[in-house]
């Protein structure tokens, strides 16, 4: 199981399903809390609305994890595997 039915597109179906008790997907609790949070609650709501708006604060925040990197540890990196 997994998170969404089509879980190989990347869209908003996270959000528009959640809750709706799909024996074929799996929430966690960590997920509803999403649906129930008012901090997030607000955002769960848009993007499960507005599928633009998903894909823009993904982009962001991709983007942003993106150019932060990563320390590794031991600082080369992992070798000879």
């Amino acid at each position: 199981r997994s998170w969404t039915k089509n879980w190989i597109v990347f869209d908003n179906s996270y959000f528009t399903d959640m809750g709706k008790n799909d024996p074929e997907v799996i929430y966690l609790p960590t997920d509803m809390v999403l649906q129930t949070d008012a901090g997030f609650k607000v955002h769960c709501e848009r993007f499960a609305k507005d599928q633009a708006a998903f894909f823009a604060s993904y982009a962001t925040a991709h983007k942003k994890l993106s150019e932060l990197g990563c320390k590794w540890e031991p600082a080369q990196g992992i070798t000879g595997v």
